[in-house]
């Protein structure tokens, strides 16, 4: 089908306050995106396992295009615009809508998904914890975050403990393994922010089944495509928390 492509190479520097909005390419869907955006990477993750086409349009966070707004007054991203037309918006509703119309491979296994459901519920805890983190909104220290993070994450080693699969998914990764993935990112770039990478190393033995997934995911070529350094995301992170982030450069 084709790889995702940008319409143009200055495309984060012109989606901005002011711009005008990007003409449509008939018959090809869009995702409008922010480049380290974990909600919108769980999208990037399900587009390119699925080889489906699209344009990607950056927005400039900080200096929303009026034209934007109009597409998602909540103002956030992802939002997809499939092929014919239909706005789709909240990561897990794009993913969802996206396994539904391309089943091809499929993303839950019928054996184990009202299980998946449950976990992917579950994640928002996790989720919940790391963006007060990221916006300093928590301040506790980070040892003391880290460990209900933990405590968190036990429910899914739990899991891997049962089904005895390298993914959640079976063989190959599924729904809540994309889901998940972009938060365990975002996770580990903190840790390296906060200067706790040795903290996480005490953890590491608790999860073996964990660590087992952490290393098969982070090679699969539809992470690969769009991964950043957890050095990079973590000046990301930091420039998020100063509210000067650049994002024609990012």
């Amino acid at each position: 089908m084709g790889r995702p492509y940008y319409i143009n190479s200055s495309l984060r520097k012109l989606f901005i306050l002011g711009s005008e909005k990007p003409a449509e390419v008939k018959g090809r869907a869009r995702l409008y995106s922010m480049v380290f955006c974990p909600f919108v990477m769980r999208i990037h993750h399900v587009l390119s396992l699925k080889q489906i086409p699209y344009d990607i349009v950056n927005i400039n966070l900080q200096k929303k295009p009026q034209w934007f707004l109009q597409l998602n007054p909540v103002g956030k991203v992802p939002v997809y615009i499939d092929s014919d037309g239909t706005v789709v918006t909240e990561s897990v509703t794009v993913a969802n809508y996206l396994d539904e119309k391309y089943p091809e491979p499929p993303l839950y296994n019928d054996e184990t998904k009202s299980r998946d459901l449950e976990l992917i519920d579950h994640l928002s805890k996790i989720i919940d914890i790391i963006t007060n983190v990221v916006y300093e909104k928590d301040k506790r220290e980070f040892e003391e975050i880290l460990i209900e993070i933990m405590d968190n994450l036990q429910k899914y080693e739990n899991e891997f403990d049962i089904r005895k699969m390298t993914f959640f998914g079976g063989s190959n990764p599924g729904m809540l393994d994309i889901l998940m993935w972009p938060w365990f990112d975002i996770g580990m770039a903190l840790t390296l922010l906060h200067k706790q990478h040795a903290s996480v190393e005490r953890h590491k033995k608790r999860f073996p089944h964990m660590m087992k997934w952490v290393e098969g995911m982070k090679i699969q070529p539809f992470v690969l495509k769009y991964r950043s350094s957890y050095t990079k995301l973590a000046k990301f992170l930091e420039a998020l928390r100063a509210k000067n982030v650049d994002y024609d450069n990012i």
